[in-house]
């Protein structure tokens, strides 16, 4: 009995403190807006949206011609995507206080050619990440309209993961 105990409360313990799963969104295809548990964002109008299964919050948006897709990863599990760490380009900003971080690298492509990762990471919003792929350099300004289009809704702490 005194080790379920123990057991029991080590697991919330745990639980509590490797970050909130944000489990659900808000999307409206309208207007653009993708709000989640901590934050909103606007997309461009057209894309469509649909949920994954993952042990974070994930998703994606894609454009009305299938040819570029939007994803996101959220949650205290999701990591930190736009990271200095390889980056040809890194900025950090700040809205209403909540951090916003924007990177672009470099990374081999599926069919062998060059292709830019970019992506925002809201690491106060719920670890909440957006990227795209893409071989079209003009495609990573859609991770620059997203990163201003922020606005926080709370304050969650980081998580393991996303500092």
């Amino acid at each position: 009995m005194r080790t379920r105990t123990c057991f029991f409360i080590a697991c919330a313990l745990l639980g509590a403190s490797c970050g909130q799963r944000i489990s659900s969104g808000t999307w409206n295809p309208k207007s653009g807006k993708f709000s989640w548990g901590a934050g909103e964002v606007t997309l461009p109008v057209g894309f469509t949206y649909r949920e994954e299964p993952s042990d974070t919050f994930e998703g994606r948006f894609t454009s009305p011609d299938g040819k570029l897709v939007i994803r996101h990863d959220i949650g205290g599990y999701a990591g930190v995507y736009a990271s200095r760490e390889g980056a040809f380009f890194f900025e950090e900003d700040a809205v209403e206080g909540a951090r916003v971080w924007i990177a672009k690298r470099d990374q081999p492509g599926r069919t062998g050619a060059r292709t830019t990762l970019a992506a925002v990471t809201f690491p106060d919003s719920g670890c909440a990440n957006f990227f795209l792929e893409s071989t079209k350099a003009e495609d990573a300004a859609l991770i620059n309209s997203i990163a201003r289009s922020f606005r926080p809704k709370g304050r969650t702490e980081p998580g393991p993961l996303c500092r």
